[in-house]
């Protein structure tokens, strides 16, 4: 028994999960705090807001994060296109965090001026997470964000001795969190992957073929959560919405195994591209099932304890809906169905189809709308509703990239296609 715990622990896999656990529990320790101390419109602007960061950030993790996990990053040019997608991502992320703060109305100017450096620092924090990744080192996240959260914990205490919480004290907490968090991600990643250089003669154009491709993927997701709240704040107010996010927040947890395995399958298809596909395609079908299965079960849990956990959320202010923690659980399962074949795709040059078929999802928005614009206790039913989406798009990708890839790499090979190199 003991070999075998010693053994689990050592997987990569593991410690992928256990590196997006930490991740979502800083995430979720600051969600939590959003909500008791900001009341339902506080939580609402909160959620607005880091959704368009984490928006942001996924577009910097498919561009290159995801370029970083399957290009050559030993090539002089890709290290210095990397490097400069990088420093353009971040530098227009803090741009838009000012200009959206500002527009918001809702922090003053000092507070905005830092929201941009603040979405900068978040970005450069999670690009030093991939490489972490990339290099197998999944052990050292959890070390990157318990600085992270202790830092921002720390802020916000300092913040309600001297006056008081606001939404600008968790844009500074965020800022100190997210700062402190990069520099462990930087001093623990090997010598030879700092981000130091080089800068000259960038792939700029190699980079992007295949991670542009990639960042509009992982843009899907945030953006249609960042949409529904767009709609249902616009269409029904931020107070009406709050309760929604709570249920959201509630049921982060179940996102937690999705988004760990998430972060090893890639890599993984990757070392596996030397034996068949067909193999492959199994193994997916496996981690499809398994993936979801294991977040339906987090889910069910989850809806069990809300009568004793939603109180302690929330602070006993508003409740938090079962119909929504409900389908916000089938929502993550759905996720987690898709996940295994868009990676799989992906490795192999399906990047493009997959980005076609994931429109699919933004389709399910007007699904969303519909049931918004009915009134009344229907917007509860807004996850359920946005659930349809990657469920589709998940059966989609199987049948419509991975199986036909599988079938063109079983033909011989002077008839076979080559796949897209990465």
């Amino acid at each position: 028994m003991r070999t075998r715990l010693l053994s689990l622990l050592r997987r990569r896999a593991t410690g992928a999960v256990l590196g997006q656990g930490t991740q979502a529990l800083a995430g979720l320790v600051l969600q939590v705090a959003a909500a008791r101390a900001l009341g339902a419109d506080g939580l609402a602007a909160f959620a607005l807001g880091y959704g368009v960061l984490v928006l942001a950030t996924a577009v910097c993790s498919g561009l290159v994060g995801d370029s970083l996990t399957v290009l050559d990053r030993s090539d002089l040019r890709i290290r210095a296109g990397l490097h400069v997608w990088t420093a353009v991502v971040c530098a227009g992320a803090g741009m838009v965090g000012v200009a959206g703060a500002l527009l918001s109305g809702m922090v003053p100017l000092w507070a905005a001026l830092l929201t941009g450096a603040a979405s900068a620092a978040f970005i450069a924090e999670d690009t030093l997470r991939r490489l972490l990744m990339a290099t197998g080192r999944f052990w050292t996240l959890p070390a990157v964000d318990g600085t992270s959260l202790v830092l921002a914990l720390v802020t916000l205490t300092l913040a309600q001795w001297t006056g008081g919480l606001s939404l600008s004290s968790f844009v500074v907490a965020l800022l100190v969190g997210q700062t402190g968090a990069a520099a462990v991600a930087w001093w623990r990643l090997p010598a030879e992957e700092r981000l130091r250089g080089p800068w000259r003669r960038p792939a700029l154009g190699a980079v992007a073929s295949f991670g542009s491709w990639r960042a509009a993927a992982q843009t899907v997701r945030p953006a249609s959560l960042t949409l529904v709240r767009v709609v249902v704040v616009g269409m029904v107010g931020a107070a009406a919405y709050g309760p929604l996010e709570a249920a959201r927040v509630f049921t982060a947890p179940t996102l937690v195994v999705l988004a760990g395995l998430g972060s090893f399958l890639l890599p993984h298809f990757v070392s596996l591209r030397h034996r068949p596909l067909a193999d492959s395609l199994r193994l997916a079908d496996r981690a499809a099932v398994a993936l979801s299965l294991g977040v339906a079960l987090i889910g069910a849990l989850s809806l069990a304890a809300l009568p004793w956990l939603g109180p302690l959320l929330t602070g006993g202010d508003y409740e938090v809906p079962a119909l929504a923690v409900a389908g916000w659980a089938g929502y993550a399962v759905a996720g987690a169905t898709l996940l295994p074949y868009a990676g799989l795709a992906s490795v192999h040059g399906g990047q493009r189809q997959v980005l076609a078929l994931r429109g699919l999802e933004l389709a399910a928005l007007v699904a969303v709308f519909c049931v918004v614009a009915a009134g009344g206790g229907w917007v509860l039913w807004a996850p359920v509703a946005l659930a349809v989406g990657p469920a589709v798009t998940a059966l989609a990708v199987r049948q419509s990239v991975v199986v036909p890839l599988v079938r063109r790499s079983c033909k011989p090979a002077e008839q076979r296609l080559e796949p897209v190199a990465a």
